[in-house]
């Protein structure tokens, strides 16, 4: 068996070796990878008791610059997104050009329609941004990488090239509906299984990032990772709750959209077992002081979205050695 400290920045890791053995990794990928996470809200849902903001783009813009700022902070290698939005037709209304003229510049973008809204003109989009030298890889026509679950949920998987091998990138937005959750994750599973075998790739080179909740115990839940061998990338951060909590009080758009919904983490990156996870947490937390949607949407400051994102830095596992 060989072994090999992994290092990453210059810092040793003495606890955490890369080994070949029969029941461990063959080797870690070179690089470690932020991946950020981020529903952007669509606006859709609108406040209680003020008028609605949907369609709103002076409102989004204002968002918008809140989430430009941390990705700016964070650097992420790959950034996946929910309810990203573009009005059709329009020059200037899209979260892709917006977010590509700062934060994102000469990132690759790939996005998926996954709703017309013909009463603003808008698109409801999954979209998945990643950061040289990373780069989208092509599928074939035949693939079908999109799928949609029950009335609101949604999946798109994106192949992205990497140092040693690809690295499969599944965007997700879990249906609303918990009491079917069982069900929801059952057909995740087996989609996420047969997009491996598409791509001929392995279940070590799977992110799965977004809208993903789920009562703590959960039998299915633990199922569905063990059944994967993924684990959720906030596991040992969360000793404080409340630095993990992407549905949050604490927000004012959640609460005025949320306000009689706990605060929760509903939001997470997850990486395959092996993965070294060297830091994950919530994350888009600013907010920015303004009294301009004081009277119209009721609240005096303005949050990146409707519920803080996640963000995570990991080394991901080689396929095994066949």
């Amino acid at each position: 068996m060989r072994c090999g400290w992994l290092i990453t920045l210059g810092v040793v890791f003495p606890g955490v070796s890369a080994c070949v053995t029969a029941d461990g990794p063959s080797g870690y990928s070179e690089r470690v990878l932020t991946i950020a996470s981020l529903d952007m809200f669509s606006q859709q849902e609108g406040g209680r008791n003020v008028k609605s903001w949907s369609g709103d783009w002076q409102f989004r813009r204002d968002r918008l610059d809140l989430i430009d700022a941390t990705l700016r902070d964070v650097r992420p290698d790959i950034v996946v997104l929910q309810n990203a939005m573009r009005r059709a037709g329009s020059v200037s209304e899209s979260d892709e050009l917006i977010l590509r003229s700062g934060a994102l510049n000469r990132y690759d973008w790939k996005e998926t329609k996954i709703e017309s809204l013909p009463e603003t003109g808008e698109e409801r989009l999954l979209a998945v941004a990643v950061a040289k030298p990373f780069s989208h890889m092509p599928i074939a026509d035949d693939v079908k990488y999109y799928s949609q679950f029950g009335v609101d949920g949604h999946l798109a998987y994106y192949p992205v090239s990497n140092d040693s091998s690809p690295v499969l990138v599944f965007d997700v937005q879990m249906p609303s509906r918990l009491d079917q959750s069982g069900l929801w994750y059952s057909l995740l599973e087996e989609k996420i299984r047969s997009s491996v075998k598409e791509q001929n790739t392995c279940l070590e080179r799977v992110v799965l990032a977004g809208y993903l909740p789920f009562e703590q115990e959960s039998k299915r839940f633990k199922e569905f990772l063990s059944g994967l061998g993924l684990k959720d990338s906030g596991t040992g951060y969360c000793q404080n709750a409340e630095h993990c909590q992407t549905a949050s009080a604490q927000n004012g758009i959640f609460l005025a959209t949320r306000g009689d919904e706990s605060s929760s983490q509903v939001d997470r990156i997850m990486v395959h077992q092996w993965a070294v996870v060297y830091g994950a947490g919530a994350n888009f937390t600013r907010t920015m002081d303004t009294s301009e949607y004081k009277d119209t949407y009721g609240i005096s400051r303005v949050w990146a979205s409707q519920r803080y994102g996640w963000v995570a830095r990991v080394r991901l596992p080689n396929c095994p050695q066949k």
